[in-house]
């Protein structure tokens, strides 16, 4: 008995270490980030891990483990679990269509040319041309770079590693999730093994930064050639400067994205009422959409209560008594969505569509919302939809922040306005949650930087001309004193005539050597401290920690670096790096100008 139970006890042993080895491999293929911090490129990491793992395809899953030890999950169950697995799954949808309508805040168009922004943990959907009435994407995957793509698609298929274009499987939208997303902004990030940078919000490809030689595949090549790993000696330091969707979002409309993808139109056509030719309010649940004025005629759609459709004319059909009143009109409508049918006119209610809130500015610069007449305004400044129950607006307003106004009359809700009241100026481009907002406000306020209208464009690099400009703002210098023939050949008469011809006579920027000053060109962040430095007359007395890439910084340029770290006016780029041939975005650089105001240079 004693030898039988020897084999007995074997394979027990065998299977528990089994267990323990799987349990240690799935925490291991975990994404690598801390908990509770969902990032666009944990997504991404996660669809490449589920593909590498095997999931299944289950409708509804949303990454259980089913009996086989396999875990499952279907298309947006995929994305679902991602987020499941941080513990940040609160808020996040677990349907296609939902997903991209409550989780996203940008889309657009996958682009058969230029395919798709450069961003790893993008989501990418199809449409559903066979039953749009239930929502118009019919699948959804998660981007991971490259034109490639995972998603689990159907029983029987269950993950698919594939190109976005070219695969022929569909694919015609992208959009930036959010529910808390965290995205790459710019400097080295690690991504599946390998080393990308990126640079404002998107992966670089075929160029040279920092010596790295990065491939169209956005893999930087190490000295060998080979992909650059981040245990390797010579790798650089990693970013840690994340940004919001919001902020992403901002950034690619700076690029000329619409913000908007064509899968209705794909769905239904291009005749899709506009939001302010919706003059029809539904009055009750269940209504039916028919495809002739009779109850004997096929259903085109379920309408539900407050459904808003555009009224075409009213016409005679079935008569059909409801609440105490007998009739035969019936309303010819388009729906919301382009469908298209007949409603019994006692179930639609005709009424003008209202006109979204305007946001102006008075004489003294307070904030103004108008609407319509007869419309009462309701707004909301913490970030959500604004409702009849919201803040009732009642006069002009002086609190920085991002404002979101409705107009309201009786059943009918406007469409929203957004509007971000910074510095006693309007903004389009940025919210207050983004983490430049109070420093915006306030150089804003002081008169050190300024917009082009509502765009302040606070993720766009800096150039030297627009630098020069802040710094005669720093000075409160009339730059029109200066204004002139440049000694420069790229100057000109442009709007920054003055400031660069001012700079120049003090000594705080001066040309490139050749003749130019490239006023159009970034300023990297060695340069921006040598002309804060020249400005306020630094000298660097020592007692700064020295940055670990300091043997990167331009000789002429340390003293200046380190006068400016030793006042608080510049700081690193994570892991005690300076960066120092990066460029600035405009949101940074309005930070440095407004420290070096309050420190009184």
């Amino acid at each position: 008995m004693k030898h039988l139970a020897k084999p007995t006890r074997r394979p027990a042993a065998l299977l528990l270490a089994v267990a323990i080895l799987f349990t240690a491999f799935c925490a291991l293929r975990l994404p690598a980030q801390a908990a509770g911090t969902p990032t666009s490129l944990g997504l991404a990491e996660h669809g490449i891990m589920a593909y590498e793992d095997g999931w299944q395809y289950v409708y509804g899953g949303q990454g259980e483990t089913n009996s086989e030890g396999v875990r499952v999950s279907d298309c947006a169950g995929l994305i679902y679990s991602y987020f499941k697995d941080l513990g940040t799954e609160t808020g996040c949808c677990a349907g296609a269509t939902s997903q991209v309508n409550y989780n996203c805040v940008f889309s657009g168009d996958v682009d058969e040319l230029y395919g798709i922004p450069r961003i790893h943990g993008l989501v990418i959907t199809m449409p559903d041309y066979n039953d749009p009435a239930t929502g118009i994407y019919s699948h959804i995957g998660i981007y991971i770079g490259n034109n490639m793509a995972t998603d689990n698609s159907d029983y029987g298929v269950n993950m698919v590693r594939d190109q976005v274009v070219g695969s022929g499987r569909g694919w015609t939208a992208w959009h930036v999730f959010d529910n808390g997303t965290q995205y790459p902004s710019t400097g080295w990030y690690e991504f599946n093994g390998s080393l990308y940078h990126y640079t404002n919000c998107q992966y670089d490809v075929d160029t040279t930064v920092d010596g790295f030689t990065i491939g169209s595949d956005g893999i930087a090549l190490g000295s060998d050639g080979s992909p650059l790993s981040p245990d390797s000696t010579e790798a650089p330091a990693l970013s840690q400067e994340y940004v919001s969707a919001s902020t992403v979002a901002q950034q690619l409309k700076s690029l000329g994205y619409s913000g908007k993808d064509s899968t209705q139109d794909l769905v239904f056509g291009d005749d899709v009422p506009a939001d302010d030719q919706l003059n029809g309010l539904v009055t009750a649940n269940g209504v039916r959409l028919r495809k002739e004025p009779s109850t004997q005629s096929a259903q085109v759609a379920t309408l539900s209560k407050n459904d808003k459709v555009q009224i075409v004319e009213m016409v005679s059909g079935e008569e059909l008594t409801a609440e105490g009143t007998t009739t035969d009109q019936w309303y010819s409508v388009i729906t919301a969505r382009g469908l298209e049918g007949y409603v019994f006119a006692l179930y639609v209610e005709k009424e003008a569509s209202l006109d979204a809130p305007v946001f102006s500015l008075s004489d003294s610069g307070d904030l103004l919302i108008t609407a319509g007449e007869g419309c009462d305004i309701r707004y909301t400044t913490d970030g959500t939809q604004p409702t009849g129950e919201s803040t009732p607006y009642t006069g002009p307003l002086t609190l920085s922040g991002t404002y979101r106004a409705v107009a309201v009359q009786e059943e009918w809700t406007s469409p929203m306005a957004t509007i971000t009241y910074a510095g006693g100026k309007l903004y389009t481009d940025f919210t207050s949650e983004d983490w430049y907002f109070t420093t915006v406000d306030q150089a804003v306020a002081l008169g050190l930087f300024s917009g082009d209208g509502t765009q302040f464009s606070p993720t766009k690099l800096i150039t030297r001309g627009e630098f020069a400009a802040a710094l005669a703002n720093l000075a409160g210098v009339d730059t029109s004193a200066y204004a002139g023939t440049s000694s420069y050949s790229d100057v000109g008469d442009s709007w920054y005539n003055g400031a660069v011809n001012w700079v120049t006579s003090q000594g705080i920027m001066s040309g490139m050597g050749d003749g130019t000053f490239r006023p159009t060109d970034p300023i990297t962040r060695e340069q921006l401290c040598v002309a804060i430095a020249n400005y306020g007359g630094l000298t660097y007395e020592g007692g700064a920690g020295a940055f670990a890439d300091d043997s990167s910084i331009a000789s002429w340029a340390k003293d200046a670096v380190y006068a400016c770290k030793s006042l608080g006016i510049i700081s690193g780029m994570g892991y005690n790096t300076f960066a120092p041939k990066d460029n600035s975005q405009r949101s940074h650089a309005c930070s440095i100008i407004l420290k070096a105001y309050q420190n009184g240079l």
